[in-house]
């Protein structure tokens, strides 16, 4: 890989970045997606310095025919419930973003210790072949044993627990620690499902219109690794909390927040347990529902 950058730049760049490229693991599919901004931050260079290899970079992009990416495998994690994988046409696809809101209790983090779990098995049985799974606590509810309730009731054992990667991060800045981290483990194919629980709760800190401004530029920071770890054959999870705004429940993070995932989901709970799972808004699905129940050994199609 680091010999291929240094061939497809040569000549286009100079040797100093091409060598500041690899020494910071940066590859061309980073570079296709950084800003000017994020790059010279990423590189330690002035804007000026970054904007030059961005634009000798742009001149290798090329466009793919749609039939080209109409017989590309479609690699999905299956949920193995059957009423969510039907709304979900298979399951959740390989390069996708995915929101899951709801009111606390609705069963989010049941949902992606469920997915996590499952991302281990080996594709023949609906996963991911995953060495590993990252969960990225930001509230501080993660159990090991309820994790492990959810590997055993999806045929997994109690060693596969070291196969969860769990990241405790309360705040704005050791999110972004913990994703540049998970960025790296996703680049080297370890990683293919990574859930962060809740991408809301870092933010809770910024009070009123005049903390917007900061709020919005860590958000769109933190929003650039998670769109990059999409590129690497990864699915993201991102659990986000839900507001009442006059006689409706909606996502909290707007417009910023809202359009960045290409699936998002609506769980309510009811008193039996059961959760209905509405797809309110997909990129390439129609809007339906599914419903599934939390039991004490994990998820369970009605």
């Amino acid at each position: 890989m680091k010999s291929d950058l240094r061939r497809i730049l040569k000549g286009k760049i100079p040797e100093k970045y091409i060598n500041r490229l690899i020494e910071k693991e940066v590859t061309l599919k980073d570079l296709m997606m950084l800003s000017e901004v994020e790059l010279a931050e990423e590189l330690h260079l002035d804007r000026t310095e970054a904007s030059e290899i961005l634009e000798a970079v742009s001149s290798l992009t090329k466009p793919v025919t749609a039939d080209k990416l109409l017989r590309e495998k479609r690699v999905v994690l299956k949920a193995g419930i059957k009423s969510l994988d039907k709304l979900l046409k298979g399951g959740f696809p390989l390069n996708t973003i995915n929101g899951v809101y709801g009111p606390p209790g609705s069963g989010k983090t049941q949902l992606i210790l469920h997915l996590a779990a499952r991302s281990l098995l080996d594709n023949s049985k609906g996963g991911l072949s995953a060495s590993e799974a990252a969960i990225i606590d930001t509230e501080g509810t993660f159990t090991s044993s309820r994790m492990l309730a959810f590997l055993i009731s999806n045929g997994l054992q109690r060693v596969d627990l070291s196969r969860i990667r769990v990241f405790s991060a309360p705040g704005s800045h050791q999110l972004k620690s913990a994703l540049r981290l998970t960025l790296r483990s996703v680049k080297k194919g370890v990683t293919e499902l990574v859930c962060i629980d809740s991408i809301s709760s870092p933010f809770s800190v910024y009070k009123g219109l005049k903390d917007l401004p900061k709020k919005q530029q860590e958000l769109q920071e933190i929003l650039s690794i998670i769109k990059r770890m999409t590129y690497y054959n990864s699915i993201v999870i991102l659990t986000i909390h839900a507001i009442k705004w006059k006689k409706d429940i909606i996502s909290k993070g707007g417009f910023v927040l809202g359009h960045v995932p290409h699936n998002m989901l609506y769980l309510r709970r009811t008193r039996s347990n059961i959760v209905i799972a509405t797809l309110e808004d997909s990129s390439y699905l129609p809007q339906g529902q599914a419903a599934f129940k939390i039991t004490e050994y994990g998820l369970e199609d009605i």
